[in-house]
C-alpha cells in the first residue's frame, strides 16, 4: 500500500508540475493535472454508478485517469480518432439497443487503431482473439481478418456482449469477463462468493481494466477538463 501511495503521490507531484508549466506558457490552455483527475460528479459505466465512495475505487480511479493524462499526445489522438471511428459504433450500438458507453471499451483495447495486436494474438478494434472471432461471426484467416474491420468487429463485439451480459448480470463484469475470459471470471465470482466487479480481486490487469475504459470516457466527454 505505501508503494501505491508512493506512485501516486509522484505521478501527482510531477503531473501538477508540468500542467501548470505548461499552463503558464500556453496562456493558460492546459488545466494542471491535479484539478484533472478531481472526482467531483458521479461516474457511471453502462448506467451503472461507480463507488467513488469508497476510498479503494475512488484512489484506482485517479491513478489510472493520471496514467492516462500521462501521455497527452496519446489523449490528443483518441480524441482525434474518435471523430472517426465512434459515430459508426454509436450507431450499431444504438440500433442493437446496447449501451452507448461500451464504445469506450474499443478506445481502451486498441486506440482505435485497427491493425494493432497484442503477444497473446488479439488484433483489431476490439482486440478479438482468433477463436473469439470465429465463433461470433468473423472471418479470421490467412487471407482475410475481420477482425480489422470496424463494422464486421463492431457487430461481433455487440453480439459478444449481450452474451457475456446475459450471462453475469452486469456491464462492468461483462467487460471484466472479455479481458480476462468468462471461465476465470466465473471462477472467481464462486470462489470469493462476490458477484460485484468493485469487491472482486482479479489479476492486477485485470482489475485496471475497467477504470482504464472509465479514463478514456472522462478524457473524451470532458476534454476541456
Amino acid at each position: 500500500m505505501f508503494f501505491r501511495l508512493s506512485i501516486i503521490g509522484w505521478l501527482t507531484a510531477g503531473l501538477f508540475l508540468s500542467g501548470s508549466a505548461l499552463a503558464a506558457g500556453s496562456g493558460g490552455v492546459i488545466p494542471p493535472l491535479l484539478e484533472s483527475i478531481r472526482l467531483e460528479q458521479p461516474l457511471t459505466f453502462c448506467g451503472e454508478t461507480v463507488p467513488l465512495d469508497d476510498a479503494e475505487v475512488s484512489e484506482d480511479m485517479e491513478k489510472e485517469l493520471l496514467l492516462s493524462l500521462w501521455d497527452r499526445d496519446q489523449a490528443i489522438l483518441w480524441l482525434k480518432r474518435s471523430t472517426r471511428y465512434f459515430p459508426v459504433i454509436e450507431d450499431m450500438l444504438s440500433q442493437a439497443g446496447l449501451p452507448d458507453d461500451l464504445k469506450y471499451i474499443a478506445l481502451a483495447e486498441s486506440a482505435l487503431r485497427p491493425h494493432v495486436g497484442s503477444s497473446k494474438g488479439a488484433i483489431g478494434f476490439w482486440q478479438f482473439m482468433p477463436d473469439t472471432g470465429r465463433r461470433y461471426g468473423l472471418t479470421v484467416n490467412e487471407f482475410i481478418d475481420q477482425r480489422r474491420n470496424l463494422v464486421a468487429s463492431t457487430k461481433a463485439a455487440i453480439a459478444y456482449y449481450s452474451v457475456l451480459y446475459e450471462k453475469f448480470g452486469s456491464w462492468s463484469l461483462a467487460a471484466t469477463a472479455f479481458n480476462m475470459g468468462e471461465e476465470g471470471l466465473q471462477a472467481e465470482i464462486l470462489a470469493q462468493g462476490v458477484n460485484t466487479f468493485y469487491r472482486l480481486y482479479l489479476p492486477v490487469e485485470t482489475q485496471r481494466y475497467l477504470f482504464r475504459i472509465l479514463s478514456a470516457k472522462l478524457i473524451l466527454t470532458q476534454p476541456e477538463r
